[in-house]
């Protein structure tokens, strides 16, 4: 058998015969050298491959053991969670189920409970609406009863108030009549006075600088006196005035007037009366040196007059002692400038008071409209008071006052605000 060595060419070597020592490669040609090294190589490159042969085949089988030995290993902890899963899944299983059964067992119980609670209620309502029927049966027996005996004892007490209160309607009519005629009577005398104390009123608010005199009752002359002061102070003259609340004009009044306005003295005297002269035309008008004129165009009447009298007294302040000016006064009075002035204000207060009076008639409109509503309810009601009544006085005993007949200081009231008009 063949065998190959491998010897570095240096090696030292001693021949068998002579002993002499030389190195390996003096002895060998370079040819064997050479041929040996290709040998050498070619068996080493053999033997390489035959061991990563065998090294991969030692590998694969190394790895297949392994891997066969750890798939062992997972099959085995598998199993084993497979076998832990189950146990608990068919523990869980075993408490689902008996949870299961409780509740079935409670809602069986609850069940049980409602339909007997539900038995109860239709047994109490049954009894309640038996109970309620009863109540009304014997309600209406009562009512039937009390109703039968009613009748049979207010027939002859009602005729018998009947006739008092028959007799109490006549005598309370006789009297409101007699009241009537008093509270007319005296009816002009108590509106004059009215209008009398408005345009007292309405002067005193509109001129605070003046003084506003009445006249005492009883005393003859003008019904007011009106001092006109200037801003200073001074007095700068008088207006006298006179009201009149009547429908029909008398032309005696604007003599009364001016014989009161020499009496006094007065510059300019004004007749306050709800009847305008026939020839009128306007809010005012001048008859025989005397302004007459309606309530609402009294304050701008007043106002122009009075300025007539602060430029009278400025003119005579600033003449004093020229006697022949006062025509000059005389002549502003009766220029067309003057009327103008006194036109001009009196336009803007007719129509201050058309639009008034259109404020006025909505809201008597309106006022009827809730009047009309308000005794269409209370004739309803006194009408359902009037059967109650009818049906059983004693019964109803709280509405005697509601249908009693009012008293005679409660007919004068009424009757006294309706004369008592505003002006």
């Amino acid at each position: 058998m063949t065998r190959t060595i491998m010897v570095d060419a240096a090696e030292e070597v001693v021949c068998p015969k002579c002993s002499h020592a030389f190195p390996l490669s003096e002895g060998i040609s370079r040819h064997t050298i050479e041929r040996y090294a290709d040998q050498f190589e070619q068996a080493l490159a053999a033997r390489r491959k035959a061991l990563e042969a065998e090294l991969a085949a030692e590998a694969k089988h190394r790895a297949e053991r392994e891997s066969a030995q750890q798939l062992e290993a997972l099959k085995k902890q598998l199993a084993a969670a497979q076998g832990a899963a189950k146990e608990q899944f068919e523990t869980e299983l075993r408490a689902a189920k008996e949870a299961l059964a409780a509740k079935e067992s409670t809602l069986a119980g609850l069940r049980n409970a409602e339909l007997a609670v539900r038995r109860e209620l239709l047994a109490l309502r049954e009894k309640a609406q038996s109970q309620e029927l009863d109540f009304q049966r014997k309600l209406d027996e009562e009512r039937k009863r009390i109703e039968a005996a009613a009748r049979s004892s207010i027939g002859e007490e009602f005729s018998q108030k009947e006739a008092r209160l028959r007799a109490q309607i006549d005598s309370a009519q006789r009297e409101a009549a007699d009241l009537k005629r008093k509270l007319e009577q005296g009816s002009q005398q108590t509106q004059g006075e009215a209008l009398e104390l408005g345009l007292e009123a309405l002067l005193k608010s509109a001129f605070p600088m003046d003084e506003v005199l009445p006249v005492p009752k009883g005393v003859n002359g003008a019904d007011l006196l009106q001092r006109v002061r200037s801003p200073s102070g001074q007095l700068c003259g008088t207006i006298v005035w006179e009201a009149k609340q009547t429908k029909n004009w008398q032309p005696a009044w604007v003599q009364k007037l001016k014989d009161d306005q020499q009496t006094v003295g007065a510059e300019i005297a004004v007749l306050v009366s709800s009847a305008m002269p026939k020839d009128a035309r306007g809010p005012f008008v001048r008859e025989s040196d005397v302004w007459v004129t309606r309530l609402d165009a009294a304050r701008p009447l007043a106002e122009a007059l009075r300025m007539t009298l602060l430029e009278m007294h400025k003119l005579r302040q600033a003449n004093l002692g020229r006697s022949e000016k006062m025509a000059l006064v005389y002549e502003y009075i009766c220029s067309p400038q003057f009327a103008q002035k006194v036109k001009s204000t009196l336009e803007t207060a007719e129509a201050m008071r058309r639009e008034l009076e259109a404020e006025k008639a909505a809201m008597t409109r309106i006022w009827k409209k809730r009047e009309m509503q308000l005794t269409r309810m209370t004739t309803g009601m006194l009408g359902v008071v009037g059967d109650l009544q009818g049906i059983g006085q004693e019964a109803v005993g709280q509405l005697d006052s509601i249908a009693a007949l009012p008293q005679v200081e409660d007919l004068v009231e009424p009757e006294r605000g309706a004369t008592e008009a505003p002006v």
